[in-house]
């Protein structure tokens, strides 16, 4: 079966892959070709701006540049090309968006002639390139991965006009999340929900990194202790004895072969989260969460595109900026308490969350603040995820992780509990879904693996 999948640019999930690029990744990998369109953004860009003038220069590059192959061990015939096909970045007006789905559908359907695609189903992610389903002549997909009206950035009436029209131009519409599924439902009776998967055994080596740290330290593992080589102002002796509340573990730093520990950790007790620093993001929680933690450190991992000035000056909050995809387990098998620190309001509770099924893969207990998407997590071994419904219960969590460490064999059956949430087994749903003949009378079924369960079929 061959794809068009419209997306974001390409680049934008090299580091760090997002769901759509998972997806397209897999279906290469068995066979499929799949040539992914880079649709337009969101947003008009503001030529004020360095970064979004340097976007609008790349993508003209990248344009010139015709379709090119992504390297991927594929079978048969199968393989993944890019385009970005030059659109107009003026999403607000209805007639660059009709011109815009004119061009990246007849783009399209120029490359697949070429290339003998046959009857290529169309998945789209971008809700301003609606048009661009319309008239396909083969099986449409709308994805839903977000809220879009529900972003600060975006134009919230034109967001959910076009969220509006995917539904109802698509043949079969997939919602990543419960609130996602209920919304699209109403406007297309053949929705289906499909939940985001987990590059498992990428994640899953965390717990094997951290059993060979622990066993060359000598740990004693029931003891609240931290594992790094350089001393930090915030776990000196001192200032845990003047300043540590209740409930915080203690910590004492002990060498630790760097092969195991990236050396930009901090030593000491880690709170770590990894991931867009988005406007999402409770800042103020991680400031509570660093005040009431003193003696551990708040580690965050990932590209902030919002001011973080605020969180610079906690002496125990760490930016470290974005880290290589492959380096990630590294980081996290360390991370004492993983957290989900989002605010909650319309665009978060639809949100199903990838970090957090790659922090549980890699046997890292999750403290959440409360997000439907997590909380149906509740029940995993070992009291895995935790989820707040104030910010003094998520640090009283948090504190209660901390004091509490859990054990490399308790890690072990938190990380096989995500055995079952491939993007593999996620992909064989999605095809399953997409092969269902047209006309089928648009039940309530649901594709959505739960923890350590088969596939569900209310």
């Amino acid at each position: 079966m061959d794809f068009v999948i419209v997306a974001n640019a390409w680049g934008a999930g090299v580091s760090n892959p997002t769901s759509k690029h998972r997806i397209a990744l897999e279906l290469a990998r068995r066979g499929s070709r799949v040539l992914w369109i880079e649709g337009a953004g969101m947003r008009a860009p503001r030529l004020s701006s360095g970064p979004d003038r340097l976007r609008l220069v790349k993508k003209v590059f990248r344009a010139l540049g015709g379709p090119r192959r992504i390297e991927v061990p594929t079978r048969g015939d199968g393989g993944l090309w890019v385009m970005a096909p030059l659109l107009i970045p003026l999403p607000r007006y209805g007639w660059t968006r009709r011109v815009n789905g004119a061009i990246c559908r007849g783009v399209a359907r120029l490359v697949g002639r070429l290339w003998r695609f046959q009857s290529p189903v169309l998945i789209n992610y971008v809700p301003v390139l609606a048009e661009a389903m319309r008239g396909w002549g083969a099986r449409v997909v709308y994805h839903c991965v977000d809220r879009w009206d529900a972003f600060k950035m975006y134009d919230a009436a034109v967001m959910a006009e076009m969220d509006r029209r995917c539904c109802r131009y698509a043949d079969v519409v997939i919602a990543s999340s419960d609130e996602l599924f209920a919304r699209c439902k109403e406007l297309n009776p053949n929705t289906r929900l499909l939940t985001h998967g987990v590059d498992y055994e990428h994640f899953a080596q965390a717990v094997e990194i951290r059993r060979k740290g622990e066993a060359e330290a000598g740990l004693n593992r029931n003891d609240p202790v931290a594992l790094g080589n350089t001393p930090h102002p915030s776990t000196d002796e001192s200032h845990r004895s003047s300043h540590q509340p209740s409930g915080c573990a203690s910590v004492q730093p002990l060498t630790l072969n760097h092969s195991f520990r990236p050396r930009d950790l901090p030593a000491g007790a880690i709170i770590g989260f990894f991931g867009l620093l988005s406007e999402w993001i409770d800042q103020d929680l991680l400031l509570d969460l660093a005040t009431a933690c003193p003696a551990a450190h708040v580690v965050l991992i990932g590209q902030p595109d919002v001011s973080v000035e605020r969180l610079k000056g906690a002496p125990n909050i760490h930016l470290l900026g974005p880290r290589p995809f492959a380096e990630l387990p590294r980081y996290i098998a360390w991370f004492d308490a993983g957290i989900i620190p989002f605010e909650v309001n319309d665009l978060t509770r639809s949100v199903n969350p990838i970090k957090l099924r790659e922090m549980l893969s890699a046997g890292c207990p999750v403290v959440s603040t409360h997000l439907p998407e997590v909380a149906r997590y509740g029940a995993l071994a070992d009291g895995a995820v935790a989820v707040a419904k104030s910010r003094q219960e998520f640090v009283e969590l948090v504190k209660r992780r901390l004091a509490q460490p859990v054990s490399i064999e308790e890690r072990q059956r938190i990380s096989l509990e995500m055995a079952g949430e491939t993007w593999e087994r996620k992909v064989d749903e999605m095809m399953r879904l997409v092969g269902e003949e047209e006309g089928r009378d648009g039940g309530d079924l649901r594709f959505s693996s739960s923890p350590g369960t088969d596939i569900q079929q209310p």
